[in-house]
């Protein structure tokens, strides 16, 4: 049997990474500064273990040179290459010059991990030249020029052209159609967004000009912090300022940053936009499976050293490593908001103006803040806005109107008498309020039509035999509109009837609704849904003894006149109940006022 080798076409690999592993040609920044950082840390590494431990670390450092929208240079003092490096890991994809010749593991103090970076570049380039010298004795200056077409070519250099080199030089040139990542601009915003938290200084030279781009220091470690300065950080990352920060820490993945807390409302439904980097490279700026989903009113930096990231190095691989980070990113936050609702009253009362939808849910989700969170929550009541602290308090059961419709029908009967009535049509305003009553034992229930007979009374005996005709006529007009005639006392006095449907009454009217509008082919459909409803479904029309107008209109004898004032009053009802009203019910009360005027007419 025989063995044979696998062949890599390269023109394909290059298309494979131009169209599904990498999400732009903006990459190949990041790649040539993660191959620099790399190699520098291996010939630390190296020197570290030919030398001893009380060997000088070499300074790195990567510079790059622009020559505007046509050339590139990029120079790292890392270890470099030997002739037999470059034939192992720039001719073989996948080979990787980081792994450890023990085990063939990929040593987790490098960045990069696949062998496959310096590919990217052939995605602005049609030829990498790369000049190289190991680090490892008296090795020769090396060129490299390698095609998308799979060869290369590998000649030896003089030490004056390779400038005495100790590390790697590549030179690109732009191809058609990709001048632009080579102007001084995008390839200075590229190295700063990719590269900011790196500990080696980035050194950009063109123009004549030299500048260092980045710090080389974390801001929140190795020193004592200082807030302002995090948050002076944050607003040169992200280009805005912020409301404020707080430290974030894992011991699992070696991970640590800052949140910082916005200034403005954000949808719970937002995409984070982070700064994830991976050994202090940028890795993405998506907090998928890092940052909790639900804190969308943060903006982070996280840096992480023991994360494993994905082919494409612009995400992490789920792990339990990474669910225990992201478990303490989530502790963390959790605990700045509890420590500033307990020490920083004005800051969290800010904060949760600005960010109350996603508190709301935050609460619901987090039972560890449910208590606190809750009390800030408000909720529309007819006592007015009145917190969670206040309901817990109040001392009477929390009913609630569970439609916007059913709050404003039934609010004034509650405003008049006193009685509390919660508005829950409101995003999270249910599940906040029957958490509450569940936490602190509370009768939470809804309002039905015997919470709304509590707030009348029925008529005296006297009374009763004196409007019984009354109430007998009113029944018969209102059952063409499947009502029914109902005689109470309630506040307020100048409120002369109160309209009550239930589900099925409305589910009805919506039906006939529909019907009027409706194509005759439908309305054999929307027939055998009425049928279901049960006949004897009746709404009720209280009219209110109380109100002069009612004490007089049970006084009118003539059903012809009960008839007209009763559908007035009818139609009345379903508008200050906020019922929409069908076609025939607003002609009716035109008709019937029409009817009245032409009455008073005639009698003058």
């Amino acid at each position: 049997m025989n063995d044979y080798r696998f062949q890599v076409n390269l023109g394909g690999m290059i298309e494979i990474l131009s169209d599904h592993l990498y999400s732009s040609p903006d990459v190949y920044i990041r790649e040539l500064l993660q191959n620099g950082v790399d190699a520098i840390t291996a010939r630390n590494v190296w020197e570290k273990e030919t030398y001893g431990e009380t060997c000088d670390m070499t300074q790195g450092t990567l510079v790059v040179e622009i020559e505007e929208g046509s050339r590139l240079v990029f120079t790292d003092n890392g270890q470099g290459l030997t002739q037999d490096e470059i034939h192992q890991f720039l001719a073989v994809i996948g080979e990787s010059s980081k792994r450890n010749p023990g085990d063939g593991r990929i040593r987790t103090d490098y960045i990069g991990r696949f062998g496959i970076g310096l590919l990217s570049c052939f995605m602005v380039s049609d030829e990498i030249r790369m000049r190289t010298k190991s680090c490892k004795g008296a090795s020769p200056v090396l060129e490299w020029q390698g095609k998308p077409d799979g060869t290369y070519t590998i000649r030896e250099l003089s030490q004056a052209q390779g400038d005495e080199l100790v590390g790697t030089q590549v030179f690109l040139e732009a191809k058609p159609g990709r001048e632009v990542y080579f102007t001084e601009k995008v390839v200075r915003r590229l190295l700063t967004y990719y590269g900011m938290l790196l500990p080696f200084p980035i050194l950009v030279r063109s123009h004549g000009r030299e500048e260092q781009l980045n710090p080389i220091y974390l801001p929140w470690e190795g020193r004592k912090t200082n807030k302002q300065e995090l948050l002076l950080f944050g607003q040169m990352m992200f280009e805005e300022q912020f409301m404020d920060c707080v430290l974030l820490r894992s011991e699992q993945g070696n991970v640590s940053g800052v949140a910082y807390i916005v200034k403005y409302p954000v949808l719970p439904s937002t995409k984070g936009n982070h700064r994830i980097y991976l050994k202090n490279m940028l890795l993405t700026e998506k907090g998928d499976n890092l940052v909790p989903d639900w804190a969308v009113f943060t903006k982070c930096i996280i840096n992480a050293t023991d994360l494993r990231p994905t082919a494409s190095r612009e995400g992490f691989y789920v792990d339990e490593v990474l669910e225990e980070a992201r478990e303490a990113i989530e502790d963390a936050l959790i605990d700045y908001i509890a420590d500033m609702a307990e020490n920083n009253r004005e800051l969290f009362d800010a904060f949760f103006h600005i960010h109350r939808l996603t508190l709301m849910s935050l609460a619901l989700a987090t039972p560890k803040l449910f208590g606190l969170l809750v009390d800030y929550c408000e909720f529309e009541t007819t006592r007015g806005t009145q917190s969670g602290y206040d309901l817990r308090s109040c001392g009477e059961p929390l009913v609630y109107a569970p439609t916007e419709a059913k709050y404003k029908q039934l609010s004034q009967l509650f405003f008049a008498t006193d009685k509390l009535l919660i508005n829950v049509s409101y995003v999270h305003s249910l599940e906040l309020l029957v958490r509450l009553g569940q936490v602190y034992d509370l009768e939470v229930r809804p309002v039905d039509d015997w919470s709304v007979e509590d707030l009348m009374q029925d008529l005296t005996p006297d009374d009763q035999d004196e409007t019984f005709a009354f109430l007998k006529a009113a029944d018969r007009i209102l059952k063409v509109y499947d009502c029914r005639a109902e005689l109470k006392y309630f506040s307020p006095y100048n409120q002369p009837t109160f309209y009550m449907m239930d589900e099925k009454i409305l589910l009805k009217r919506q039906i006939a609704a529909s019907r009027s509008q409706a194509d005759s082919m439908f309305f054999q459909m929307l027939d055998a849904f009425a049928a279901e409803i049960p006949s004897d479904t009746a709404a009720v029309l209280y009219f209110n003894y109380n109100n002069p107008l009612v004490k007089k209109l049970t006084a009118v004898e003539e059903e012809t006149d009960l008839k007209l004032l009763i559908e007035i009053l009818y139609v009345q009802a379903l508008q200050i109940g906020g019922f929409v009203l069908h076609n025939n019910e607003l002609g009716l009360l035109n008709r019937n006022i029409l009817t009245l005027m032409e009455r008073g007419l005639s009698d003058d």
